[in-house]
């Protein structure tokens, strides 16, 4: 089978036994297209567009992808080493399970994302759309999470020890289930974080 090619559309096409190594794709369009355990290291993606694909166990370290959008797709299993996100829309994509040491996000829209468990540890995560995602014990001690979007987004368990969250809008978040430890916040967050401690501010 021939690799995909650029501008054009793929529906239902079973990609998991090519090679993408240190290719680049720019606005191509997948729809509900299998990547399962795909060699994609160092491919680098533009424009691209993937819906409900399967990128189980696909291995993408070192790969950039730049303005593309994921959506509703899976990467449980997968290795996103040193993978970089920049200005991507990744809304209901799943990346909980994946690898995601020294990957970087730079921008995007990740709300509904599920991110359980993911370990965003020290990570630049600034002005990123985080509305209703699921983030429940993730570890995000000394993240940047300034002017974050985090409306509605379960945070359930997360750790955020020394995280700075100035200029986030929290609204909607159950603060009470958070661990937090000299994190960096605002007079308004500071007043909704009393508040789901039972004070009254006036």
């Amino acid at each position: 089978m021939d690799l995909p090619k650029n501008r054009q559309e793929y529906r239902n096409l079973d990609c998991s036994e090519l090679d993408f190594t240190d290719r680049s794709l720019e606005q191509a369009r997948f729809i509900r297209c299998r990547f399962k355990g795909a060699s994609m290291q160092g491919i680098h993606t533009a424009h691209c567009f993937f819906e409900e694909c399967d990128f189980t166990f696909a291995r993408l370290n070192d790969s950039f992808h730049q303005s593309s959008a994921f959506l509703s797709c899976e990467f449980h299993g997968a290795s996103l080493f040193a993978a970089g996100f920049e200005q991507c829309k990744c809304t209901g994509t799943t990346f909980a399970g994946a690898d995601l040491t020294a990957c970087t996000i730079k921008g995007g829209d990740y709300s509904f994302t599920i991110l359980n468990d993911c370990d965003f540890h020290g990570w630049d995560l600034r002005g990123i759309k985080l509305e209703h995602a699921f983030l429940q014990n993730c570890n995000l001690k000394k993240a940047d999470l300034r002017e974050a979007n985090l409306r509605h987004a379960v945070l359930t368990g997360a750790h955020l020890e020394q995280a700075d969250l100035r200029g986030a809008d929290i609204s909607g978040v159950d603060l009470q289930s958070i661990h937090f430890k000299n994190t960096r916040i605002d007079l308004p967050q500071a007043m909704l974080i009393a508040e789901a401690a039972g004070c009254i501010c006036r």
